[in-house]
């Protein structure tokens, strides 16, 4: 079998005419809330994973989420406006915001705003995350009431159910004392 110059030339472009081919980066944006039960008071969590599943890198990705202001939210850490210069194919980034809700009630935790470049020379793409809904943020009283330990009712319990207990074996003893059969000595 002989192999032409010709051939192998063209074998090492056909590789690079596929590349040109390649879809256009694609993210998927994910907004989780990370507490089981959110309290007025106690820090939440909040977690963004983007997921590139184009063929091509994501170059200057932007996430930016306004969804927390400062009358209803405390800031405790991450950022809220995240830039990443590039996402590869297939590959994916995490970001991490904690915060602390200052009202309870029920809060719709919308979506955030996320911007890419998906292909060389092309125009910024815009999209949005996933959204938590509508969650709601319990008050610090009730949330004790419902997750706290409760040892000090269980310790009155106890200490009030001891005389119904009591005296009923009190009651038993006497009795028993009183009327039964002593032995007699021979």
């Amino acid at each position: 079998m002989r192999v032409s110059i010709q051939n192998i030339i063209l074998l090492c472009l056909v590789p690079v005419v596929l590349c040109d081919d390649l879809a256009p980066a694609k993210l998927i944006v994910v907004k989780e809330v990370e507490n089981d039960v959110i309290a007025q008071g106690m820090d939440l969590t909040i977690k963004y994973t983007l997921f590139n599943v184009g063929e091509k890198p994501a170059t200057d990705v932007e996430l930016a989420d306004s969804s927390f202001p400062e009358s209803d939210f405390q800031f405790v850490a991450g950022l809220f406006n995240v830039q990443w210069p590039k996402i590869n194919p297939g590959g994916n980034v995490t970001h991490v915001v904690v915060v602390r809700p200052l009202k309870n009630g029920d809060y719709n935790f919308t979506s955030a705003v996320v911007q890419y470049v998906a292909s060389e020379s092309s125009e910024p793409t815009f999209g949005f995350s996933s959204d938590a809904g509508e969650l709601p943020i319990l008050s610090d009283k009730e949330y004790k009431r419902i997750y706290a330990d409760h040892f000090i009712d269980w310790a009155l319990f106890m200490v009030w159910c001891i005389p119904s207990l009591f005296m009923p074996y009190l009651m038993y003893y006497k009795s028993k004392t009183k009327y039964s059969v002593k032995p007699k000595k021979n």
